[in-house]
């Protein structure tokens, strides 16, 4: 029997990692158990660049989701992500020894656009979306709370690569 729905967007919202860290030298696994609001790790072999990094092989840590009816655009671009109260209060501790982020995959609401295949390209149609929830006010809400992910966090080769040298550099992400 094929995977769900659910699951099958699971693995392109891996998928799409993957490809982000294969693209920048880094590697990504998944968590044995999400027990910790911990879906996979991203590491750096060495220095992400030669100069003004303080740290060695940094890691990231990631929630990581894919959607396309959690998700929302507020009328300046921004989205509105629908999260699980017990998964923002794991993204919110301010003293984590790895820094987490929420990636967001938006994926098509039709299957058969998640994954488009020619002679000339494989590609993940749609793009994800990354946000820092550290520090962010806790919440009681009963099960969801929505989170604002700013427009411009699109998680590209370049910008995973900003924020593993941010790592390194010991700064906020």
């Amino acid at each position: 029997m094929p995977n769900t729905l659910q699951e099958s967007m699971e693995d392109v919202s891996f998928a799409y990692m993957q490809g982000l860290c294969a693209y920048n030298g880094y590697t990504i696994s998944k968590a044995e158990r999400d027990n910790d609001g911990v879906d996979a790790t991203i590491k750096c072999k060495g220095y992400p660049i030669e100069t003004s990094c303080k740290l060695c092989s940094p890691s990231i840590d990631i929630q990581l989701k894919a959607s396309y009816a959690k998700i929302k655009q507020k009328r300046n671009g921004d989205l509105i992500f629908v999260l699980e109260t017990k998964n923002y209060n794991n993204l919110i501790m301010d003293d984590r020894m790895i820094p987490i982020i929420l990636v967001v995959l938006h994926m098509d609401k039709e299957r058969k656009k998640w994954v488009k295949h020619s002679k000339s390209a494989l590609k993940i149609t749609k793009c994800a979306y990354w946000v820092n929830l550290k520090n962010h006010q806790p919440t009681n809400n009963g099960s969801s709370i929505s989170v604002i992910i700013p427009k411009e966090n699109i998680l590209s080769c370049e910008c995973l690569k900003k924020l593993m040298i941010k790592v390194s550099k010991e700064e906020e992400l």
